[in-house]
């Protein structure tokens, strides 16, 4: 084998020029076919340029017959199968590659980041342990054992091998600020901004330090102090769409929808990556007539779907003056039929990716075909079209209708249990439940608003359990009525005809809220901080009639004293 071909094919892999890299690797390979190391090198070529994929297998598969103990090669085969998002058979080569050469830190971390792809959190936490012991001194290997167990739901577990970490590694700035991540979560936010200004001592230049910061800002109420480190972050890091969407939040939470909802934008470049086969164009209001046959694509939770369904008058008012040819509309399955009926002028389609699903593309090329759609814009985008400040937000947000057989049945329902008023109840969201105390009330301090004389109360909560509503009942020494046949969970249309004869309801800031906000029904919701949804506004300027209070940092843990303030408004504006 001639040392000046290798030396070019060196020359040319390091400038970037596969093609030739490649040239020159079979020249070297056709002067000496045993050469197991350049068979690899070959693979690695050949892996950065997708047409020349089979060539990289077979390169690699040779490479192992001549060396079949190379770790290297099995785990550059791995990372091919990665590249070619074959993550199963990826995991089964990086499983080889650890097992052939167990002291490589770099091997188990790899294997770790598969796994963790293909929702293998066990296997992949035993790798990065692995990893950990065999590269003590590599903080990046600590940083992550703390980010799975954190995505665990491991929080104690995280804390822990963050400081591990950092005992070991003290100048780590992504060690402290993964410890102010991991704080932030169990809602110790005077440590989380404590370790968050340590990262950025430690990595001033570090756009996750800064962004790590900017969470604790955002979560103690410094709502400027966040703006402003959110801002560092994005210079340092200006691609990335995580910083630029957290950026817009705390923008949208200061009422600044000027700036916030075109960063908001950028939660759209993962969603992108996860959609195959939408309109190739992009639909801005500027864009009208009766050949522009819209489709508007859903995002994120059940409860965004109704808000963002708000803005969808706009979109009514354009197709009814002929400036749209159509709308079709993408909703949860649960939704579709308290849709149609809202909306009879739009068409509608089941949801492409269920939640279950959010690793598999959603491919909307059907849909596009037969529903001849020429443009498309995400729901989460027509705020940002149609919500530019706040005197664009009309001044009700009554956008449901319900069926009017289910009404009629639920008001006699209630009229049989007594005179009222009704309040509606939900205490918790299905999210975060591993810190409800954090996030929501609870069933444990509804006391002051059971306490409202003269109301009765109706349950509305969609995973409540028999057992835990009678415990409600007996120590607040009150009745709730339980809507006997109704699905909670599955019957959105029966839920919401129950919700639209009741006088108003109390909920944390989850489905019910987001149901009851979009009949235009008088609510009470009490978020853990300021949420970004109220634009900095008292109220809810999506949903209007929904009155906000929040838990203030200096009551801690204690929601007592905000759901005492819900409840002497609900008294007054019931009349009580």
């Amino acid at each position: 084998m001639s040392a000046t071909l290798l030396q070019a094919a060196f020359a040319s892999h390091r400038s970037g020029n596969l093609e030739a890299a490649i040239g020159y690797y079979r020249d070297c390979l056709a002067a000496d076919a045993g050469q197991s190391a350049v068979y690899d090198y070959l693979g690695v070529a050949c892996t950065g340029l997708p047409e020349h994929g089979p060539e990289a297998v077979r390169a690699f598969r040779r490479s192992l017959l001549l060396e079949p103990g190379r770790g290297s090669v099995l785990s550059n085969l791995a990372t091919l199968y990665v590249h070619a998002s074959d993550d199963p058979r990826a995991l089964l080569w990086f499983r080889r590659a650890s097992k052939t050469e167990p002291l490589r830190a770099d091997y188990w971390a790899r294997q770790a980041s598969c796994a963790i792809r293909l929702g293998q959190n066990a296997e992949a936490l035993a790798c990065l342990k692995q990893a950990c012991m065999r590269a003590p001194t590599d903080s990046t290997h600590w940083e992550h054992l703390g980010t799975l167990l954190r995505r665990m739901t491991r929080r104690a577990g995280a804390e822990r091998a963050v400081r591990n970490g950092l005992l070991i590694t003290p100048e780590a700035g992504r060690l402290w600020s993964s410890l102010s991540a991991t704080l932030l979560e169990i809602d110790d936010v005077a440590a989380a901004m404590q370790y968050g200004r340590m990262a950025t001592i430690a990595a001033p230049t570090d756009s996750e330090a800064f962004g790590n910061l900017a969470q604790a800002f955002y979560r103690s109420g410094q709502i400027e102090a966040a703006i402003s480190s959110g801002a560092q972050a994005m210079r340092f890091d200006p691609q990335n769409p995580t910083i630029t969407f957290n950026l817009a939040i705390y923008l949208l939470a200061n009422g600044d929808m000027a700036r916030g909802w075109p960063l908001y934008e950028a939660r759209l470049i993962p969603l992108r990556r996860m959609t195959r086969n939408l309109p190739q164009q992009r639909w801005t209001p500027d864009i009208s007539g009766p050949d522009i046959h819209l489709l508007v694509y859903a995002e994120q939770g059940l409860g965004d779907e109704v808000m963002f369904a708000t803005c969808f008058p706009e979109l009514q008012e354009r197709l009814v003056r002929g400036e749209l040819g159509s709308v079709t509309i993408e909703c949860t399955d649960r939704l579709r039929a308290l849709f149609e009926r809202s909306f009879p002028e739009f068409r509608f389609f089941d949801r492409i990716r269920k939640q279950e699903q959010r690793l598999h593309p959603a491919d909307y090329a059907t849909i596009v075909g037969e529903r001849g759609c020429t443009h498309e814009v995400a729901t989460g985008s027509l705020p940002k079209l149609f919500r530019q400040d706040q005197t664009r937000f009309p001044n009700t947000s009554a956008i449901l209708v319900p069926d009017t057989v289910k009404v009629a049945y639920w008001r006699r329902w209630l009229s049989s249990k007594g005179d009222g008023p009704w309040i509606g109840l939900s205490w918790r969201s299905r999210a975060k439940r591993d810190l409800e105390a954090v996030y929501y009330p609870g069933p444990g301090n509804l006391g002051p608003i059971l306490d409202i004389p003269g109301a009765g109360f109706v349950t509305l909560q969609y995973d409540e359990d028999a057992e835990e509503l009678t415990r409600i009942e007996a120590e607040n020494d009150v009745r709730i009525m339980r809507p006997d046949g109704l699905d909670l969970t599955n019957d959105l249309d029966g839920v919401v005809a129950l919700i639209s004869v009741l006088d108003a309801v109390v909920s944390p800031q989850n489905l019910v809220l987001s149901l009851a906000g979009a009949l235009g029904k008088q609510g009470y919701t009490m978020p853990h901080l300021l949420n970004w949804v109220s634009l900095g506004a008292s109220r809810m300027p999506f949903f209007p009639s929904i009155e906000v209070d929040i838990r203030r940092e200096d009551e801690g843990l204690d929601w007592k004293p905000v759901m005492e303030r819900l409840a002497k408004r609900a008294r007054s504006d019931l009349g009580l």
